[in-house]
């Protein structure tokens, strides 16, 4: 076959023709694969578990940070006597630091006009929080047991225990009576109070000692 002078000849049919459109040569772009990805919900469960974590801490900043406001003002026993209270943060003040948190020491109280005789530390800040504050005060003993037994549950705390005082328990003397509850608090803790009362004195006062302490279980 004969081809115009200048031109080049067409390549056979079969041999190294390229389809129409189709790359040719050896500089011809590789096919291109998009990675599959699961991006999208993976950053939504890494925010979401943010969220959580963030208001964990919130909520912890505020139960250590918040006011603690008693609710109630005074109370009234079964015998009819209405008590008037002194908040735990005032009552309590010279075993109160960074702990307990504001929501236990909203909800706890001792009877007003009581007087503070001493504390003790136990913990020194080095173990799980464990401190007493002993008071005396013009009520009856068994008006005293009777405040905190129907005190404690109107601020949330459950009644577990009332008898008389465990050996070695602060406050305990002979005939005494000693009340225990529990409260669960926004910190993760339970925590346990004991008012441990010891009978009437002839000069008319009745000595008590509120114990405070946070429980190793969480809630």
């Amino acid at each position: 076959m004969t081809t115009a002078p200048g031109t080049s000849p067409a390549p056979a049919p079969g041999r190294d023709a390229a389809a129409p459109g189709s790359p040719t040569g050896a500089g011809a772009p590789e096919p291109r694969f998009e990675r599959v990805t699961v991006r999208g919900p993976a950053l939504v469960v890494l925010g979401i578990a943010v969220f959580i974590l963030i208001a964990g801490a919130v909520a912890s900043a505020l139960a250590t940070s918040a006011p603690a406001t008693l609710a109630l003002r005074s109370i009234t026993i079964p015998d009819g006597t209405v008590v008037g209270l002194t908040p735990a943060a005032t009552a309590l003040a010279p075993i109160v630091d960074a702990q307990p948190p504001s929501d236990i020491l909203a909800n706890l109280a001792v009877p007003a006009g009581s007087h503070r005789t001493g504390w003790v530390n136990s913990d020194q800040g080095t173990t799980l929080y464990d401190r007493w504050a002993s008071f005396t005060t013009g009520l009856a003993s068994d008006q005293v047991v009777s405040l905190y037994r129907t005190l404690l549950p109107r601020l949330g705390w459950k009644i577990t225990y009332q008898g008389p005082a465990s050996s070695g328990v602060p406050g305990e003397t002979a005939g005494a009576t000693e009340l225990l509850a529990s409260r669960g608090s926004n910190d993760g803790y339970y925590w346990e109070v004991g008012a441990v009362v010891a009978p009437g004195a002839s000069s008319g006062t009745t000595a008590f000692t509120v114990v405070l302490y946070e429980q190793s279980g969480s809630e």
